[in-house]
């Protein structure tokens, strides 16, 4: 299968969300998920052009791994609901599904 066919499958694939990119106010997005060399890849992409990539490992609702490319950690607020950020804390993101916003279930 080529590339494109397989990217075209994953945007496909990927689910709708409410993305917080920051400190900007909650927006819809999508998510879509892989798995790469052993690792869950993540990433998010706005109808405004922002998106977050996030590769990493999940432990008991902990994960680790990088965010956009640099060290970072996450942490499931509840199954559809996680939130990101790289070690500097130079960068956050944070998603959830329908029904799963924080204190909303």
């Amino acid at each position: 299968m080529s590339l494109a066919l397989i990217a075209a499958a994953l945007a496909a694939a990927a689910e709708p969300a409410t993305c917080v990119f920051d400190t900007a106010p909650p927006e819809p997005c999508r998510i879509g998920f892989s798995v790469v060399k052993g690792a869950t890849r993540m990433q998010a992409r706005s109808n405004s052009g922002k998106q977050a990539v996030f590769v990493g490992k999940r432990g008991s609702g902990w994960w680790s791994g990088t965010l956009d490319g640099k060290p970072a950690m996450a942490h499931e607020l509840n199954r559809g609901n996680v939130v990101f950020s790289t070690h500097d804390l130079g960068r956050s993101f944070q998603y959830w599904t329908s029904g799963n916003e924080h204190g909303s279930y």
